[in-house]
């Protein structure tokens, strides 16, 4: 029989087995110079109508608050009194102790979030810019339909929120899916709310350019194969969009480079039909370690091939172009869309629109309690707390002046925003946003001062050029993993006969490696706008089209 010291040591030793049992949730650090996955940015199976949101990474530092000078502000008093901000995630950590004191309600209107530290680490940065704001959590999981997200907004804004962030961007599989998750972006702003989101971190993971008419896409003269990661081996869930508007009719292929054997076709995306509008389609698959590429075949000729779009969610692309690398929400003027800040300047992998512009850059790293992240998630909830700074003590200026008030006062042309200055700003120019004897206060802003910043944000969006649009169509994406299509292969593919096999080993589109779950994160951005004339700000203009024009993201 055990006596009391057995079983004390019995006891011990099952504590001890089972703590080293549990799982470790891994870091959602985005690790973009290898190309590694991690769990936070695996954006799962597309099912049905549903659509794939994909995080970006976020946090906040003392750092990154001194550098935007939200830190000059709290000292000056103003800390987001009166203010809600409504936060739109995949899930929350209700215990989470950083963002858990500013929650007063909490909804979960979508299925399972998988990991909730990511969209709990958005919630802290928002929580830590603007402390003595309100927080409402809305939780859509990780395959939302665009019903289950106009839920989530319209519920947010049923609360009455000021501000609503929302740190992701998604993949729709159907066409008019991505527009309608920015319609419902829209619907806030028009009640009023200042609506911010990650623009996205996929300038190096896109491409646009000119289709074909008949037979393979190039992306570059000669080279009709758009490797994964720069052609290094790539494991886990692959994401891919392709999206394009005529009568052409694209398929997306997905191949793997094998050395000493033809290359082998993973998964195709194909649609029977044509039609009027964008179409999209897209493959998503779990692959083992390999090399792999994207390809784009014409299957009838057309006289008028139109623009083609490719989108890889998690991995970059050998052959990219920043210039339309946004997707939904982003790709609406009525979004506030905010780039990732490295070193004050525009991160590069940091999405633009299709005229090469973001709304606003904030910084792109943080480590919150919950996850340390970095990327445009990172930066949009440092744009929502300022936000609501500047709504401080029941104001209430419109999204346009939000808006305009963030860009004009930013730290220079290509900088990131300055929350002492856009604060100051609101209040106005005549008026301090504290006293040196005492705390501020929230007594608003005078009217004269109030019109003339009013008329100038009106005047500013209504000069704004408007970003793509390319969310609007019907059509559905489906997906055919594992055929290997012997008939057609791209230009630049491996065409080899041979007994070899691949040095990676494993098979590909096989039902087993199509259930696995990528680990790769991922991030969005956009870049900013000038002060004067054209208000976004220009990117660096390292990515231009052959047919003279910058391509749309669309999500």
């Amino acid at each position: 029989m055990f006596d009391a010291s057995s079983a004390r040591v019995v006891l011990l030793a099952v504590v001890v087995v089972l703590a080293f049992a549990q799982p470790v949730p891994s870091s959602t650090a985005d690790d973009r110079s290898t190309g590694a996955a991690t769990a936070g940015g695996d954006v799962g199976p597309t099912i049905g109508s549903t659509v794939q949101r994909h995080p970006s990474s976020a946090g906040a530092t003392a750092d990154a608050l001194r550098s935007v000078r939200a830190d000059a502000v709290h000292d000056r008093g103003l800390t987001g009194s009166n203010v809600e901000v409504g936060v739109i995630g995949r899930g929350f950590d209700a215990d989470d102790r950083v963002m858990a004191p500013h929650v007063v309600e909490h909804r979960r209107i979508g299925g399972d979030p998988g990991s909730t530290a990511h969209d709990t680490a958005v919630a802290e940065v928002v929580s830590e810019t603007a402390p003595s704001a309100d927080l409402y959590l809305a939780g859509v999981g990780r395959t939302p339909t665009p019903e289950e997200y106009a839920t989530a907004v319209e519920w947010l804004t049923d609360q009455g929120v000021d501000v609503v962030v929302d740190s992701g961007s998604y993949f729709p599989s159907v066409a008019g899916d991505g527009s309608r998750i920015t319609a419902a972006a829209e619907a806030a702003a028009a009640e009023g709310v200042v609506f911010v989101t990650s623009a996205g971190n996929y300038a190096d993971r896109h491409w646009a350019g000119t289709g074909t008419a008949d037979g393979w896409v190039s992306f570059a003269e000669g080279d009709a194969a758009n490797h994964l990661a720069d052609g290094e081996r790539v494991r886990g869930r692959v994401t891919a969009r392709l999206r394009w508007q005529s009568a052409a009719d694209y398929d997306l292929y997905l191949y793997r480079r094998l050395p000493n054997a033809p290359d082998r076709v993973v998964a195709k995306s194909t649609a029977d039909e044509t039609g009027p509008g964008v179409s999209v389609e897209g493959i998503d698959v779990a692959v083992p370690q390999g090399r792999y590429y994207l390809a784009v075949y014409a299957d009838d000729p057309v006289a008028t091939p139109g623009r083609v779009q490719v989108f890889a969610a998690n991995h970059g692309l050998e052959h990219a172009t920043a210039h339309g690398s946004m997707v939904a929400p982003a790709t609406s003027d009525r979004v506030v869309a905010v780039g990732a800040a490295a070193n004050g300047e525009r991160a590069a992998y940091s999405s633009l629109s299709e005229n090469g512009t973001v709304d606003l850059l904030a910084p792109a790293n943080a480590g919150t309690r919950a996850t340390e992240l970095a990327g445009t998630s990172a930066a949009a909830p440092y744009v929502a707390g300022t936000a609501a700074l500047m709504a401080s003590g029941d104001r209430d200026p419109s999204p346009e002046r939000v808006e305009t008030i963030l860009e004009r006062t930013a730290d220079g042309d290509d900088g990131p925003i300055d929350a002492l200055a856009a604060v100051e700003a609101t209040r106005g120019a005549d008026r301090p946003a504290a006293g040196a004897d005492g705390p501020a206060t929230d007594a608003g802003v005078d009217a004269s001062t109030a019109a003339t910043a009013d008329r100038a944000a009106s005047t500013a969006a209504a000069e704004r050029p408007a970003r793509n649009r390319s969310d609007d169509g019907t059509r559905n994406a489906t997906r055919d993993d594992g055929r290997d299509d012997e008939s057609v292969r791209p230009d630049g593919s491996n065409t080899a006969d041979g007994e070899g096999t691949d040095a990676d080993g494993g098979r590909s589109g096989s039902e087993d490696e199509r259930s696995g779950r990528s680990d790769d994160g991922g991030d969005e951005a956009r870049d900013d706008r000038a002060a004067n004339g054209d208000r976004r700000r220009g990117g660096d203009g390292r990515d231009t089209d052959d047919s003279g024009g910058r391509q749309a993201s669309v999500e």
